[in-house]
């Protein structure tokens, strides 16, 4: 919202607030994976540049700020400001807990199967947040509750590249929830 051209969200007749997009995905990138990846994917290697160390220029200068710089503006050509801004608002504002007493109280109406999921590594949504979660839902009489912890390093975006895992793990929720719902049909 600090790029001159997003105009308050009224950009379509004019240029698009591309660097605002830039910065605010190669900032959100960071967040989404681990330190242990960065350090272990990147390090300190600099980007293979002949330039005389007597003249530092202010270009990146690290192969992790050229990946970041490519994630931004990448992303500025597939997604769009508005909707980015949507969607977080979105998120600020779910509440599970609201127009109840608590938050316990709200959850207390979710009944069917719950697959939560969370990742050791993961900065946005800490497994702290996930085992809180796990046991608001069973102490609300919540019995159909499953709570898988990955190891994996690729923080938030572990659900896009640890596809093997999440999916044993969904693999396993949904054949254990079918199985409890066929034997509740039968009764």
């Amino acid at each position: 919202m600090s790029d001159p051209n997003w105009n308050d969200g009224f950009y379509y007749d004019g240029p698009f607030p591309s660097l605002g997009m830039k910065n605010a995905r190669s900032i959100a990138t960071v967040s989404y994976r681990s330190g242990r990846e960065w350090e272990t994917r990147f390090g300190r290697r600099k980007i293979n540049k002949s330039k005389d160390a007597s003249n530092p220029c202010f270009s990146a200068d690290f192969m992790i700020e050229g990946y970041l710089d490519h994630q931004g503006e990448s992303f500025c050509l597939k997604y769009d400001p508005n909707s980015m801004l949507y969607i977080s608002k979105a998120m600020d504002l779910f509440d599970l807990g609201e127009g109840y007493n608590t938050l316990d109280e709200g959850m207390s109406r979710i009944k069917c199967p719950v697959l939560i999921m969370g990742v050791q590594s993961d900065l946005l949504f800490p497994v702290q947040q996930q085992r809180e979660l796990d046991e608001v839902l069973k102490d609300s009489g919540n019995h159909s509750v499953t709570y898988y912890e990955l190891p994996s390093i690729f923080g938030h975006d572990t659900f896009l590249l640890d596809v093997n895992a999440v999916a044993a793990a969904i693999k396993g929720h949904l054949e254990t929830d079918l199985t409890f719902v066929a034997k509740k049909k039968s009764r």
